[in-house]
């Protein structure tokens, strides 16, 4: 392939920069991979940060413009491309229909909990010239970034199918290479890398400390799923702390490499529990169902239920300071609408529920000390809650 000469090049290279872009204060975020709808990203104004597939559907005919891109990056947000390295997916453009009965040596089993896509040998040369030209398409795009899945593809293949001892090593090396191609490409090294899981990849035992160093340079933050909430179930698995998790992630926030939380939640008390957990740990969360079919614009509840007149909700102003506006995108019927504000701590708060209108209800918050807060809006079949900011 044509990217395979790069990729040999860039193999010896070591990345070492302090100067790339800073996540530490940016938040909220949001993270949308099936069913997305270009508009209502660019409209929805609750988080900063949006992970997003690079196409419509996932296949290339339907990938966004440079336009469409540059819509959500002029909306005031940071447009991140989701991509998988650590397997690939038979409905992107790279899968070769023969694969299927005759599989390349780098092509492994496939994944029984996620159909068509497969396990890659993440170290071959093929496998990665294959992602370096997926990143030349993001980067066309006009993408601020990349967020990296499977990371924890080293663990598969040193522990769970023991083939390669070095996985550990050889995956870092790989995000390392991944970041000197983007920043070549680019020309300076604002592009934003963000793996996900894997967190402990970097601690293992062939990592060397000058590869630890350059694979924390490299990144500019970390996804991490499941942290808090873990089990057999989609969503409202039990309250479980990975308490060997939050200590490996402790040397990212040590790193100043922002934390992004994602567990897959709709009961609103363990939502609770969770922004709790977010806070007390310095992570941005972001709750949804697995899926990631709906922008939850920072958290949704009860998503099989949910009507029509309480998506595509919109704050407005956000930050305020007295007075919010709950802008829907359909037309309001006549049902009664519940308002109820609380803290990162799950602490709630008084408010006056002001005029409704066609598409609107306004809430007074001038009661409300300076903040951030989540305002949940309930009719009798859905549940939906929001961020809001209170600055004065």
């Amino acid at each position: 392939m044509k990217y395979l000469s790069l990729l040999i090049i860039f193999i010896a290279f070591v990345f070492e920069t302090n100067s790339q872009t800073n996540l530490m204060n940016t938040e909220p975020w949001a993270y949308w991979l099936q069913d997305i709808n270009i508009q209502t990203i660019v409209n929805d104004s609750s988080f900063e940060i949006i992970v997003f597939d690079y196409s419509a559907d996932g296949v290339d005919s339907q990938k966004w413009t440079p336009a469409q891109i540059d819509s959500v990056k002029n909306s005031g947000k940071m447009a991140i491309s989701y991509i998988s390295i650590g397997e690939a997916e038979d409905y992107r453009y790279y899968w070769q229909s023969s694969w299927s009965s005759s599989p390349p040596s780098w092509l492994g089993g496939e994944n029984p909990d996620w159909p068509g896509n497969y396990k890659v040998r993440f170290w071959d040369p093929y496998w990665q010239a294959i992602v370096f030209d997926y990143l030349d398409t993001i980067l066309l795009q006009g993408f601020d970034g990349i967020y990296m899945d499977l990371i924890d593809a080293y663990y598969y293949w040193s522990v769970e199918n023991p083939e390669q001892i070095y996985a550990d090593s050889l995956m870092c090396q790989f995000v390392v290479n991944i970041r000197s191609y983007c920043d070549s490409v680019r020309g300076d090294n604002s592009f934003v890398v963000i793996p996900q899981n894997g967190s402990d990849v970097m601690d293992q035992i062939n990592v060397s400390p000058a590869l630890k160093t350059s694979y924390f340079n490299a990144i500019n933050g970390i996804g991490v799923e499941d942290v808090f909430f873990s089990g057999p179930l989609d969503e409202n698995n039990p309250h479980n702390p990975d308490m060997y998790r939050i200590g490996i992630l402790q040397q990212y926030l040590q790193q100043n490499k922002q934390v992004y939380a994602i567990d897959y939640l709709t009961d609103p008390a363990k939502i609770s529990q969770f922004l709790a957990d977010c806070a007390t740990y310095n992570y941005v969360p972001y709750v949804c169902t697995r899926a990631l079919d709906n922008l939850c614009g920072g958290i949704v509840t009860n998503i099989a239920d949910l009507d029509s007149e309480l998506t595509g909700i919109v704050i407005s102003p956000n930050p305020s300071s007295n007075e919010v506006n709950l802008l829907f995108s359909n037309s309001l019927p006549d049902l009664l609408y519940k308002i109820h504000v609380f803290d990162t701590l799950g602490q709630s708060y008084k408010v006056t529920q002001g005029q409704k209108s066609k598409n609107a209800i306004s809430v007074n918050i001038s009661a409300l000390p300076n903040g951030v807060y989540f305002i949940n809006i309930s009719s009798d079949k859905a549940n939906v809650v929001k961020k809001i900011v209170v600055s004065r």
